[in-house]
């Protein structure tokens, strides 16, 4: 089975990142745009990573998570914020988001973490 990342965001410059980045790795990636598309994806393609905004306005990134993590095949969960947004790690930090990265060090993160799940396989 292939790799499989799972992103939830509607912007489209994050969208080609991670898009061109599972490709050039060989890992199939499929993006949403709503929780219940997330919630519904995840459920049918069984991810190994999900990648969520803390600082999204269009959904609820921390009700996403604990959910993701309720089901029978939890997926790691990436999530990125602005680096002035400290709040938001520390939320993150207490619903043991697995990866927490700012928004710089996003694809570098991605990147080592696709390429950790290919190799596991």
């Amino acid at each position: 089975m292939t790799a499989q990342v799972l992103a939830i965001t509607s912007d489209l410059f994050l969208q080609s990142r991670i898009t061109e980045l599972a490709k050039s790795l060989g890992v199939n990636a499929e993006l949403v745009t709503t929780e219940e598309d997330l919630l519904r994806q995840a459920d049918l393609s069984a991810p190994n990573l999900v990648v969520v905004d803390l600082a999204s306005s269009e959904y609820d990134p921390f009700s996403c998570a604990e959910k993701l993590k309720t089901t029978n095949s939890p997926p790691k969960i990436l999530a990125i914020f602005p680096h002035i947004r400290m709040d938001l790690k520390l939320k993150a930090e207490k619903i043991m988001i697995d990866y927490i990265v700012p928004n710089s060090g996003f694809l570098k993160t991605l990147k080592s973490v696709l390429e950790k799940e290919v190799r596991e396989e």
